[in-house]
């Protein structure tokens, strides 16, 4: 596992196992059942493979043929998950051991985070199933060379997370008509410098489902996540986000509470309102 010292400088924040199963559930939900070739998966940041995992046994339920892929920068996280599609023994797999956000060709239109493709490599536009949770650190904490060289190639101004870039990398990698789950910080549904990523996703993707996790601390990590579903279109049609929020009740709400198993629970649940998990209160709520 990653420690405290890598999880700073890389990122590297493991998907908790219940997670991943409520987002392959969630991806798979929306795979067409009619659906008959090879659906190709993609992580892009494989780590360990939680998410390849949880995908590839979903799938596997549901009767689809699929391929599993997984690219990662770390060795290490990579021999792991090759061992684990080998136990997993459904469908096949690829592990790249690289950086993902090099294998993309794109070119940066001046001053926007609209992108397009100048040369195709092999995973332009690949994948019918983008299932990631991309690192959690900024470009500066990368050091000097890297980040400058992140900066030019995606045309990046300031302090900018690194899933901006990720955003874009398996945007380029889905087929039209492909599904994109993703776990990030939720910075960007309500900051200024959010801002260009709120619209590069509402003109590239039909938005399914928009998930505020806030203070749930489902990480060990100090991050504060959020999960988007999307799939991808063909033309640059602004789509509304309708998204659900989910919160700490920490305002000595009084009145009823549902009685929930877990936050994934309480997420599978229709109802809006207010929840406990025993100790915990939370209130989830809907909006657009």
């Amino acid at each position: 596992m990653a420690t405290k010292e890598q999880i700073k400088n890389t990122g590297a924040t493991f998907t908790p196992t219940e997670l991943s199963f409520f987002l392959a559930n969630r991806l798979a939900f929306y795979v067409q059942a009619s659906h008959q070739n090879i659906l190709e998966v993609l992580d892009p940041a494989c780590g360990e493979g939680e998410l390849l995992v949880s995908m590839g046994n979903k799938l596997a339920e549901k009767g689809f043929n699929f391929s599993l892929s997984g690219y990662d920068a770390n060795a290490q996280y990579l021999k792991y998950a090759k061992e684990r599609m080998l136990e997993l023994g459904v469908g096949k797999s690829d592990f790249v051991h690289a950086d993902f956000l090099q294998a993309i060709d794109i070119t940066p239109s001046q001053g926007t985070l609209d992108f397009f493709q100048e040369e195709k490599s092999a995973v332009n536009g690949r994948y019918d199933i983008v299932i990631a949770n991309p690192p959690y650190v900024r470009t500066q904490i990368l050091g000097t060379e890297q980040a400058q060289a992140l900066a030019k190639k995606f045309n990046l101004k300031g302090r900018v997370d690194l899933y901006y870039p990720f955003l874009i990398t398996m945007t380029e990698s889905l087929k039209i008509g492909g599904l994109l789950g993703v776990i990030t910080s939720n910075r960007y549904l309500s900051t200024k410098s959010g801002a260009s990523v709120r619209k590069f996703l509402s003109e590239n993707y039909e938005i399914l489902e928009l998930i505020d996790l806030g203070d749930t601390k489902i990480f060990d990590a100090a991050v504060l996540p959020a999960i988007f579903i999307g799939r991808k279109n063909k033309q640059k049609i602004p789509s509304p986000a309708k998204f659900i929020k989910i919160y700490e009740e920490l305002n000595g709400y009084k009145g009823d509470l549902t009685p929930a198993s877990s936050i994934y629970d309480i997420l599978d649940n229709k109802k809006m309102g207010y929840f406990t998990t025993g100790s915990k209160r939370y209130k989830k709520s809907a909006g657009a």
